[in-house]
């Protein structure tokens, strides 16, 4: 029995190790080829003992129009990754708590359908909102990648925070509201904080949706409102892949959102077991 149970621990040590490393394999090869000389980068077959430089992150910096283009496309990205976060929590909360609370009748079909939304793939809405962003003059702004990240994030958000509503005792509203609270006010005071795990948890799903985004940000921008996946894209050149500058950007990319997850890791591993995976 004792000899089963240390060969369980060895097995389920053995898969989270194959699981890590599944996992953080391609970023640290992402990392390390942007450390590498331009000729390692590019060897083949791969060559692991090199001399670190960081000679692909001073050329990004440091190339003119190519340096002040990934200082705006980054400020741009975190700019609408934020506002769509915010405007999506706040769309999405009320939202889900209604559907949530107050059942209003053809909830189930209602809740389907918001999902649904979701599955709809992104690249059948760019041409039409392309057509329709193009004459009032939005093209390459800020609104012309809003609309599609706010409205393809609400459905996804709605979903999550409704498990998560569901699994907050009514009581607590109940004594807010016999207190003299109302519906709203018992929202905003008492479930609102402590819908905070399950607000962050989502928050972070959806905005990696506008974070990584490639879909509609390539063709909806052009200068003014590039975002970093759409650097990253222009890493192909006539010559090939600048394989260096393309694992720096995507380097550049990951960094914000790995601070990102951990400081909010505590509630969004809160907010995933609280609610956001219940049906």
């Amino acid at each position: 029995m004792i000899l089963l149970q240390r060969l369980e621990k060895v097995l389920l040590a053995v898969c989270i190790v194959v699981v890590v490393a599944v996992a953080v394999t391609p970023l640290a090869w992402m990392m390390l080829t942007s450390l590498k000389p331009s000729l390692i980068a590019v060897a083949s077959p791969p060559q692991i003992l090199f001399t670190p430089t960081l000679e692909h992150y001073i050329a990004l910096f440091s190339g003119g129009d190519a340096g002040s283009t990934l200082g705006l496309a980054f400020v741009n990205s975190i700019v609408v990754t934020a506002v769509s976060m915010l405007l999506t929590i706040a769309i999405a909360c009320p939202a889900a708590y209604a559907l949530s609370r107050l059942r209003p009748a053809g909830t189930a079909s209602l809740t389907v359908f918001i999902i649904g939304v979701r599955m709809l793939p992104p690249i059948v809405l760019v041409v039409p909102l392309f057509r329709f962003l193009q004459p009032l003059g939005l093209n390459d702004t800020y609104l012309a990648l809003l609309v599609p990240y706010v409205g393809l994030s609400i459905p996804l958000a709605v979903w999550m925070l409704i498990g998560f509503f569901q699994n907050l005792p009514r009581e607590l509203e109940e004594a807010a509201m016999i207190d003299g609270c109302g519906r709203l006010g018992a929202f905003w005071h008492v479930i609102l904080p402590l819908a905070a795990p399950g607000m962050a948890a989502t928050s972070i799903f959806t905005g990696l949706l506008a974070w990584n985004d490639l879909v509609f940000s390539l063709p909806l921008t052009t200068t003014r409102a590039v975002t970093m996946p759409v650097i990253a894209a222009r890493m192909r050149v006539e010559e090939g892949v600048l394989w260096g500058q393309l694992g720096a950007v995507s380097t550049i990319m990951i960094v914000p959102v790995i601070l990102l997850t951990f400081f909010v890791q505590r509630h969004i591993v809160s907010g995933i077991a609280s609610g956001a995976v219940k049906g």
